[in-house]
C-alpha cells in the first residue's frame, strides 16, 4: 500500500479497502500465538501503552487484518468485536453521505497524526471506522 491512489467508481462515497478489526483479548502473547500458529498472520507493529497493549497482525505483512487489543481493566463490548474499519478516499465526504441516507454518526471527523478518522454505526449498532491513512507500516517495508 502506501501512496497509491484508491481507485474506485465513487471514491468519495464508496469504500476503497478493508482495514482491520480490532479484537479485545485477555492476554495478547497467547492470542499473538494463536494468530500466528493457527492463521499465519505476521505482527506488523505493536504498541505498549499504559492502559493497553495493541498489536496489529496481517497476512504476509499486508496492512489488512486484525487490531489485537488487551486493555489492562478489560470491560467486554456488547459486541464480541469493538469496531470494522476500512481505508475510504474521503472520510468527510463519505461521512455526509452516511449521514444523508439517515444513519447515526459516532464520532465526525478529525485528524488522529497522520489520518482522518470518523465513526459511523450500522443498524445493529456495529461501530464501523472509517480512515484515509495509507501510509501504515508493513512487515518487511523499509525502515
Amino acid at each position: 500500500m502506501g501512496s497509491e491512489s484508491l481507485d474506485c467508481a465513487h471514491p468519495a462515497t464508496s469504500v476503497a479497502a478493508f482495514d482491520h478489526i480490532r479484537l479485545d483479548v485477555a492476554d495478547i502473547d497467547i492470542a499473538e500465538r494463536f494468530y500466528a500458529d493457527a492463521l499465519g498472520l505476521s505482527s506488523v507493529v505493536r504498541y505498549e501503552l499504559a492502559d493497553r497493549v495493541i498489536l496489529q497482525m496481517a497476512p504476509d505483512g499486508r496492512p489488512a487484518g486484525v487490531e489485537l487489543w488487551q486493555e489492562r481493566d478489560l470491560v467486554p463490548a456488547p459486541h464480541p468485536t469493538h469496531h470494522v474499519a476500512f481505508r475510504v478516499a474521503d472520510v468527510p465526504a463519505l461521512v455526509e453521505h452516511i449521514r444523508a441516507l439517515g444513519y447515526r454518526v459516532v464520532t465526525e471527523p478529525h485528524r488522529i497524526e497522520q489520518e482522518t478518522v470518523a465513526f459511523v454505526a450500522d443498524p445493529d449498532r456495529h461501530t464501523i471506522e472509517l480512515n484515509d491513512f495509507l501510509g501504515r507500516p508493513t512487515v518487511g517495508a523499509p525502515a
